[in-house]
């Protein structure tokens, strides 16, 4: 009788470990959120403050048009994120392959990617733009590939696809405010 009281007590600890992790991991996801929104929100200013002040410069409708295709995607990926606090990120999968919605994420990603990329010069950036918008499978040390968006998004928490979009949002910001100085220093040589 002993030894079943033990188990018993040991049996709900686990459970409670474990919602104790699951509540980590959600508060977590969340703090990461938030801290990518504000520093989100400083680059936003940042490029609004930048391109206010460059209208003259040779480049200029370079830098506009990198705008507009950054606000335009960034704008769609709010509209997932919605989606995604609404129904979670079962919104990319419909049975075994993905659905309409996660078709249109891969295909706007990519769009997205080799129109950026065609405004650039620089060989480096450009390597890190495909690095961090690349939509390609993912290829294991087992030589297995999983496509992109089954190892990001399928089986994870909701906050989690959350933080990946937040992130991929930053990311535009980032790329877009290095891209206006990029162009800027060609203009002041």
């Amino acid at each position: 009788m002993k030894r079943l009281i033990i188990i018993f007590f040991i049996l709900l600890g686990s459970c409670t470990s474990e919602f104790s992790n699951e509540k980590k991991y959600s508060t977590t996801y969340e703090l990461q959120i938030q801290k990518n929104h504000n520093f989100k929100q400083s680059l936003l200013n940042n490029i609004e403050l930048k391109i206010s002040k460059l209208e003259s410069i040779e480049g200029f409708n370079k830098i506009k048009t990198y705008d507009n295709l950054s606000k335009k995607y960034y704008n769609y990926l709010t509209s997932i994120e919605n989606q995604i606090k609404e129904n979670g990120n079962k919104i990319f999968f419909e049975k075994k392959s993905y659905s309409k919605i996660g078709k249109e994420f891969i295909m706007k990603t990519r769009k997205y990617k080799n129109e950026i990329e065609s405004l650039s010069n620089s060989s480096n950036f450009i390597k890190r733009l495909n690095l961090v918008f690349t939509m390609d499978d993912i290829k294991t040390k087992g030589n297995i590939y999983i496509s992109y968006l089954d190892y990001f998004f399928k089986g994870f928490p909701k906050e989690y696809s959350l933080f990946l979009i937040s992130e991929k949002k930053r990311r535009i910001l980032e790329f877009e405010n290095e891209f206006i100085d990029e162009v800027t220093i060609k203009n002041m040589k």
